[in-house]
């Protein structure tokens, strides 16, 4: 994980104006949210955020599919089916005109997440890939955790109030020296935009070789360095 300090006022305008189009619609972003544990009071979703949860989570090996399996969220993806008359120019702009105006390869997120908002302990190997990060939080009041191998530890880092940046290796399900499980929790609105940059896929060659090759890893530094430039 790497963390980005955003300097470029093109950029940030770009992304203010994108965060407006969503505002406009938050309480229908909240109503069409995602909930995945129906079953369960709210004051004990934040636990799929716990170490425990996280533990469960890897001793499932590979019948993990990447895919979060508990969350309460919005994506444009789902609200352009159910309301597309307000999101389908909404899913275009993030899908289309983004990752064109940023150099990423596609966007792979665009989410609202209400207060109560949270994505559990996941590893997205079923889209690897670099991926960099942009979040926004109302308040700062919730945090991003991901698990350091190094350390074997968990590293919980505060949000910030307005734009956060971070850009992560989202490794395949057989690259598990690169598995990054993740999870996220907001107590205030939140939003999140997140743009892939895949590599190659080759079992004969090194990382190191392919990424040169592909060009991705460059592809996400140039989108860095554009981000950091004032």
């Amino acid at each position: 994980m790497s963390e980005i300090t955003i300097r470029n006022k093109g950029l940030l305008k770009t992304l203010n104006e994108t965060l407006d189009m969503f505002l406009e619609h938050k309480d229908l972003c909240t109503e069409l949210s995602d909930n995945l544990q129906k079953d369960m009071p709210v004051e004990n979703w934040e636990n799929f955020c716990k170490e425990e949860y996280m533990h469960e989570m890897i001793a499932k090996g590979d019948a993990h599919q990447g895919f979060p399996e508990r969350g309460f969220g919005f994506q444009v993806a789902q609200g352009a089916k159910q309301r597309p008359d307000i999101f389908e120019p909404l899913k275009k702009w993030t899908k289309t005109e983004l990752p064109m105006r940023f150099g990423a390869r596609s966007n792979s997120l665009t989410s609202y997440y209400p207060p109560n908002g949270f994505v559990g302990w996941h590893t997205n190997w079923n889209a690897s890939a670099y991926q960099l990060i942009l979040s926004w939080s109302e308040t700062g009041d919730g945090y991003f955790s991901y698990y350091d191998r190094k350390s074997d530890t968990i590293i919980t880092e505060p949000d910030k109030k307005g734009w956060q940046a971070r850009w992560y290796r989202f490794g395949r399900q057989d690259e598990p020296q690169h598995h990054c499980w993740h999870a996220m929790w907001t107590n205030c609105p939140r939003f999140t935009l997140a743009f892939k940059f895949p590599y190659l896929v080759s079992t004969s060659e090194s990382h190191i070789k392919i990424e040169k090759e592909d060009g991705a890893f460059d592809q996400l530094m140039d989108f860095v360095e554009d981000l950091e430039s004032a």
